[in-house]
């Protein structure tokens, strides 16, 4: 069986479900109806028109988000990296020739963009494994959770479908989550030459800082500064101008030269069915009135960007 989002989630989700209902003495409903309530919230912080007030250092607003959005924000991202043709030539030719892949991912706590590198690769059938070393930022530390557990239910899926030898496998998944502040560049003073990436996604970070950040310019330029020549950023974020006007003005001072604003309203690929999250989509969508449903689309402006100098 291919890669899917939601394959990846099943396992991600029930396991940190459970974890939460015996470390918190909860029962599976009590846990159910907490994800319920912050999925609901979530929501209208979205859309309130201001700066999203999300609960990430709770673990329920954390589950709410990897079972609403995940799979959707993996699938716009792993679309871009198939249909841009520059990017993808650029990322093919970096693999074909290093084996590896460098990514860094500014705000992306829960870890999806390694889900859409897993099922790029494995579409791409390059003949060899490609190890991704997948360097994460986020403010919110208590993500980390999420990203190591969606990093073993990738090994876990090429292990069973590939078996153990990993020369066989698409994909190697590596990495390490970082605890950074995206609008603070004194943090990055005890970093370290951790720059040297062939990707730099920034993906929904804009729209979660919400305002035009004088911090975040700073950070980006700073990080400009630091990766070699050629290396690619990309931005995606809530269709609409001002989104793309954002991304214009973050990168204005830095020595990346963004490509053209795309826009992308698509549903996601294929095959990706949210009765593959098996108990756990019917826990969370049968219940009458308030039950949810992930989201199987996605309506975003992206841009491609490449450091000049």
């Amino acid at each position: 069986m291919p890669v899917t989002f939601f394959g990846l989630l099943n396992p991600v989700l029930t396991s940190l479900m459970a974890y939460v209902a015996r470390h918190e003495k909860l029962t599976s409903a009590q846990v159910r109806d907490r994800i319920l309530e912050e999925a609901e919230r979530n929501h209208k912080e979205w859309y309130s028109n201001q700066v999203p007030n999300l609960n990430y250092c709770h673990a329920a607003c954390r589950l709410a988000y990897l079972y609403i959005v995940a799979a959707a924000n993996a699938n716009t991202l792993k679309w871009i990296l198939t249909k841009n043709k520059g990017l993808r030539d650029y990322l093919l030719e970096v693999a074909k020739r290093k084996r590896r892949l460098k990514v860094c991912a500014f705000g992306a706590g829960p870890g999806t963009e390694l889900m859409a590198f897993a099922k790029f690769l494995e579409e791409q059938k390059i003949g060899f494994p490609v190890r991704v070393d997948f360097h994460l930022l986020d403010i919110v530390q208590e993500w980390q959770e999420s990203w190591y557990a969606i990093r073993d239910a990738i090994d876990d899926h090429f292990d069973h479908h590939y078996g153990p030898d990993t020369a066989m496998r698409p994909m190697i998944p590596n990495g390490c989550f970082t605890t950074q502040d995206v609008t603070d560049t004194e943090g990055l003073r005890n970093r370290g030459d951790i720059w040297t990436q062939d990707l730099f996604v920034v993906n929904f970070l804009l729209s979660e800082i919400f305002a035009d950040n004088r911090g975040f310019h700073a950070f980006i330029a700073a990080i400009a500064e630091r990766p070699p020549v050629g290396s690619r950023f990309v931005f995606i974020e809530r269709s609409g101008t001002m989104w793309a006007d954002r991304m214009k003005s973050c990168t204005a001072k830095t020595g990346i030269r963004l490509g053209e604003f795309v826009a992308s309203r698509r549903s996601l690929d294929d095959g990706e069915l949210p009765e593959l999250l098996g108990n756990v989509y019917q826990r969370l969508s049968s219940v009458p009135d308030r039950g949810k449903c992930p989201r199987l689309n996605w309506n975003v402006v992206y841009s491609v960007g490449v450091k000049e100098a």
